[in-house]
């Protein structure tokens, strides 16, 4: 008796679904990896953005971020995003940015003043005023890694008042030209503040602004062709 093997369907077909696998894998792998790096990104900014809130919340609320204390809060709160703020300090240091780490937090008080007839303006006399009718710094207060302030992380720029408390506060912001909030970031502020309508009126006179600026570095997590980027998130109360 003679018999034959005659090789089964599945066995024949083995090499062609191994071939099969990899083509599908080419294109599902690059997507999986992406989808991991757009959620970390999205977990990241999620982060940032309550940060950056708390953050004003408790400035409003007058916490005094030029002080140690308050910086190590403000790191305590961004837990993850390496926030580094350096050795303990005593009394108040408005610029804090001798650190490394992913983070500048950067805190701006932001006051409207009003026309040269406004109540600010007359305590220092109309002909003295040279800030009327724009935005002003009255504090500014930066901590973190401060080589990122060369990206342009403080959106509304930085004041250059002559006179500065080591609190950050602007000794005369309704006389001094470098505490008025500079170019396209003072249009910025009229534009978003000095407009009415849908329920909106314009700041006046003496009315203030608490900012809270957050940026992060690119931690340098990448997976294939997708990276983490910077973030930047603002918020004004």
């Amino acid at each position: 008796m003679t018999s034959e093997f005659t090789p089964s369907h599945n066995a024949r077909e083995k090499g062609q679904e191994i071939i099969e696998f990899a083509f599908v894998a080419l294109f599902f792998i690059p997507l999986l990896l992406g989808s991991v790096i757009t959620g970390l990104g999205l977990i990241r900014s999620m982060q940032a953005q309550q940060l950056c809130r708390d953050l004003d919340s408790i400035y409003i609320h007058g916490g005094d971020f030029s002080t140690y204390g308050m910086q190590q809060l403000a790191q305590r709160l961004a837990r993850g995003l390496n926030l580094q703020i350096g050795a303990a300090f005593s009394d108040n240091q408005n610029s804090n940015t001798g650190n490394s780490g992913d983070a500048l937090i950067t805190l701006s008080q932001i006051t409207y003043v009003g026309p040269t007839t406004g109540a600010q303006c007359t305590t220092v006399g109309a002909a003295n005023c040279a800030n009327h009718d724009s935005f002003v710094y009255t504090q500014r207060v930066q901590f973190g890694n401060g080589t990122l302030a060369s990206l342009n992380t403080a959106a509304l720029a930085s004041p250059a008042p002559a006179a500065v408390s080591s609190a950050g506060n602007i000794q005369d912001p309704l006389t001094d030209a470098g505490a008025k909030v500079p170019g396209s970031s003072q249009t910025q502020l009229q534009n978003a503040w000095q407009v009415s309508g849908s329920g909106r009126t314009p700041l006046v006179d003496g009315q203030v602004l608490y900012v809270v600026e957050v940026y992060l570095q690119s931690p340098g997590i990448s997976l294939g062709p997708a990276s983490l980027g910077p973030i930047y998130v603002r918020y004004y109360f």
